[in-house]
């Protein structure tokens, strides 16, 4: 754990009202409740006004139930000691789930964090009429080079146009027959 905003843990709302939001721990004690003034508040009945505490110390984090009424449960068991938070791990308090991210300790983001830029402009989708242009870059080595050409569906359009005009060809065939004789 570290100082720098961007690589302090994370404790993203995983259901519920607040489904989405997020809290930035910084270090010392922060304590998870329902009742104003808590550091991370959560609105469910279920939840006690001090439910439990978070310390971040020491590159470390610990979560203690603080006597709740419905206990703290940590990856579905009851938290009964201070436990050590790991990355993904998910804390329920209540009817809420809680998901915990350590940025300096995570092999991966979590969802939603990343945020995606457009780094070299599109190369445009293929046709059946054109040769297949080669990949190229991180492309081709993660995807390899295209076995084969991918249809546009320009055909299936076509057939349905000619069933459809053969099938009015002779429904009206069918109705002057009927009528003129």
């Amino acid at each position: 754990m570290t100082d720098e905003l961007h690589l302090l843990p994370l404790l993203t709302v995983v259901n519920g009202p607040l489904r989405g939001a997020s809290f930035r721990l910084r270090p010392g004690a922060r304590t998870i409740g329902r009742e104003e003034g808590v550091d991370v508040l959560i609105d469910d009945r279920k939840v006690s006004r001090r439910h439990a505490t978070m310390e971040l110390s020491q590159g470390r984090a610990l979560l203690a139930d603080n006597g709740s009424t419905n206990g703290t449960w940590l990856n579905d068991e009851l938290v009964n000691r201070v436990r050590e938070l790991r990355d993904g791990d998910r804390i329920r308090v209540g009817h809420v789930e809680l998901r915990f991210f350590d940025p300096s300790a995570a092999l991966t983001d979590p969802v939603g964090t990343i945020r995606y830029t457009r780094t070299a402009p599109q190369q445009p989708r293929w046709r059946a009429d054109e040769p297949a242009a080669p990949a190229t870059g991180a492309t081709a080595a993660a995807l390899g080079a295209p076995t084969q050409l991918m249809a546009t569906g320009r055909r299936a359009g076509r057939v349905l146009w000619l069933f459809g005009g053969g099938t009015v060809l002779a429904g009206w065939a069918t109705w002057a027959y009927l009528v003129l004789n």
